[in-house]
């Protein structure tokens, strides 16, 4: 299809492309402020893949990470080998991949755009609407935020872009080609993240029974359904896997405890002879039919679209700004009654209810703007509708129209980056892992200083940041770090503990006269060290707001 692009299409398309990786990659290190524990992980098991072969588990060629019983999938590792080799250990080189996918996402959501809505010019402009659509990708808060923050969703999105894109192509060219190209990235995609398992074959389904006329008459029937069936067969082999339900298992609706307590005592609750009464109102499929719309619901509510400080987890919002800016919303409802006026194609929409689907079956950290993040192309092509319908509605010339809606946009994303940069760092550290970095530079600046060195375990164990910044040898490293799940741990004279308090008994053994204890926040407060001679603070690492994140404690007799 980029064959019949004319050169100030392609100009532009890149031109865009250089906008969203700018915008993903500015300052990478530095923002989001914070290296998050999941971007720690990142970028040591990458590191240890890369200089021994295997995660930091020991396993070679594994297709799931056990953190804390997710069983998240190991795509993101081996793609950020690359990175780490070439950039060395450092923020960026962990970052960069997610941001790279980022961008390049503008051009299958280019290519789709134009393929389900015929390259729909805007005006007299060299836009169309393909264009627009991955305009407002580049700029868009939500994707801009997710991007930059080591994340394997960006990367599943990509590959799903595209396969969906080569999908749609195959019908439309009657190219086998086509079809095998969309259902092997729509697989490759399922290395990343878990969601799309579910989302891919909802979304090939329903294409085929959109484009199901043009299907028949192009004899593409087996070849179409082959490839969904291919695509149910492979999620269902990847799902019969426990580990790959492991995450489910943990934050679904069929897990929820308010859910459990409706199935378990609300009966009850009803009073004696009351089994019909109870069934009826507390059934399985009532409870869990209800509590999935409630959830699904919120995906499409303006709180979970304009509202700073509803979608989750907190740790990818930006203070003071929506998944969507303002301008973007009403382009986005422009888009809608274009659709409904029939000015526009309605693919883009089914895909839209389509994408929060898996979502909408868990509850931990909902409603959840990483698990949603598929619907994120669909609601940019109906963006891209409403500004192509607004500007054909208003008689001014089409020049002006669409002026004015580009510098609304452009001042709405002056406003993010604003906010971005300078106050996010201020209001979201608490959930970034603020100070772990700065915590295992300094302990590697002291640690040939002392006999032992105690850490805490809160928020999260300090391994992988010592590790990757300190110059640590995974094939070293690593063989003492495995033991770390069966409580307190140890590698050179660091002690890892599960305490957040190590130092209340610490300074009681005598045997130690070089030591170095390290306390969670709001342990300085009530310590009776204080009072001790021997025993003094020796650093406080603090947050911007001049929160305290570790107190650090010292014995040199």
């Amino acid at each position: 299809m980029i064959n019949k692009l004319s050169s100030k299409e392609i100009k532009i398309l890149l031109l865009i492309f250089l906008l969203a990786l700018f915008l993903r990659t500015f300052r990478l290190s530095t923002f989001p402020f914070g290296f998050h524990a999941d971007e720690a992980r990142v970028g040591w098991n990458a590191l240890s893949i890369l200089k021994t072969g295997a995660d930091d588990r020991g396993n070679k060629f594994a297709l799931y990470y056990n953190t804390f019983g997710d069983y998240r999938p190991t795509g993101i590792f081996y793609i950020t080998i690359p990175s780490i080799a070439l950039f060395g250990r450092i923020e960026f080189a962990v970052r960069f991949p997610s941001a790279l996918f980022g961008a390049l996402s503008i051009f299958p959501l280019y290519f789709l755009t134009n393929l389900i809505s015929g390259r729909k010019k805007i005006g007299n402009w060299p836009l169309d609407v393909g264009h627009l659509a991955s305009i407002l990708l580049a700029i868009n808060p939500w994707h801009l935020s997710v991007s930059r923050s080591t994340s394997e969703v960006v990367i599943s999105l990509f590959f799903a872009l595209s396969g969906l894109y080569f999908f749609v192509r195959g019908i439309s060219q009657k190219s086998f080609k086509s079809f095998l190209f969309s259902f092997l990235l729509l697989v490759i995609s399922y290395f990343f993240y878990h969601s799309i398992r579910l989302s891919a074959p909802l979304f090939i389904g329903v294409m085929i029974i959109y484009y199901w006329q043009g299907i028949k008459k192009s004899n593409l029937i087996k070849t179409s359904l082959l490839t969904l069936g291919a695509l149910v067969l492979f999620t269902l082999l990847l799902i019969s896997n426990k580990e790959a339900r492991g995450r489910f298992s943990q934050v679904s609706i069929f897990s929820d405890l308010d859910v459990a307590y409706e199935l378990s005592r609300m009966p009850f609750e009803e009073g004696p002879n009351k089994v019909f009464i109870a069934r009826l109102f507390h059934n399985k499929v009532s409870t869990y039919t209800r509590r999935f719309i409630n959830e699904y619901t919120k995906y499409f509510s303006s709180n979970f679209l304009l509202v700073s400080t509803e979608a989750k987890p907190t740790r990818y919002q930006t203070v003071g700004m929506g998944l969507l800016s303002y301008v973007e919303f009403a382009l986005l409802l422009a888009g809608l009654i274009a659709i409904a006026r029939k000015k526009q194609v309605s693919l883009a929409l089914l895909l839209l209810l389509i994408a929060p689907i898996p979502a909408a079956l868990t509850t931990e950290d909902a409603p959840n703007l990483h698990r949603a993040l598929f619907m994120i192309p669909f609601l940019m092509i109906i963006e891209a509708y409403g500004f192509s319908f607004l500007s054909e509605k208003f008689k001014a010339p089409i020049l002006h129209t669409t002026y004015y809606m580009l510098l609304l946009l452009f001042l709405n994303s002056v406003f993010y980056l604003h906010m971005y940069y300078v106050h996010s760092k201020v209001h979201l550290p608490l959930y970034r892992n603020v100070g772990a970095k700065e915590l295992a530079l300094y302990l590697n600046k002291v640690q040939k200083d002392y006999d032992k060195i105690i850490l805490t375990n809160i928020p999260d164990d300090p391994y992988p940041w010592i590790a990757f910044f300190t110059g640590r040898d995974p094939k070293i490293f690593n063989k003492d770090a495995i033991s770390r799940e069966k409580g307190t741990w140890t590698s050179e004279n660091f002690i890892f503990t599960g305490q957040r308090c190590p130092s209340r008994d610490a300074f009681e053994k005598p045997d130690v006269k070089r030591l170095l204890v390290v306390d969670a926040d709001a342990c300085a407060s009530e310590s009776k060290l204080k009072s001790r001679s021997d025993v003094k603070v020796l650093e406080t690492i603090k947050r911007p707001d001049e929160s305290e994140v570790y107190t650090i404690w010292s014995r040199i007799e």
